[in-house]
């Protein structure tokens, strides 16, 4: 699980409406064990650059999800302000890949 969680990157402008395939469903259960890491704009790129990951032009990096040396996630963020914020739908989205995996197109 730990080279397929370094291999889930998010690249978000925004949370895009895609849909989660396959969606959770009433009366999953996850127990979760990860660490959220919340850095700054350069700290993200520095380690989404370590984590192996390449940054498009144009792309603005908003999170991801890689492993610790332990095996367990960690979700690195930018700070969120508000509950509704950018910083937000990205801790959420990366809770969903550790739970569903790669469910992007």
């Amino acid at each position: 699980m730990n080279a397929r969680l370094l291999l889930i990157f998010l690249l978000l402008a925004g949370c895009s409406g895609e849909r989660i395939n396959p969606p959770p469903g009433p009366g999953e259960r996850h127990a979760l064990s990860f660490e959220w890491h919340i850095v700054s704009q350069e700290e993200l790129r520095r380690k989404f650059r370590e984590a192996g990951g390449e940054l498009p032009d144009g792309k603005e990096l908003q999170g991801f999800t890689g492993p610790r040396g332990d095996g367990r996630p960690v979700v690195y963020t930018l700070p969120p302000e508000r509950l509704d914020d950018q910083a937000t739908c990205t801790l959420g989205h990366e809770i969903l890949h550790i739970t569903h995996g790669d469910y992007h197109r």
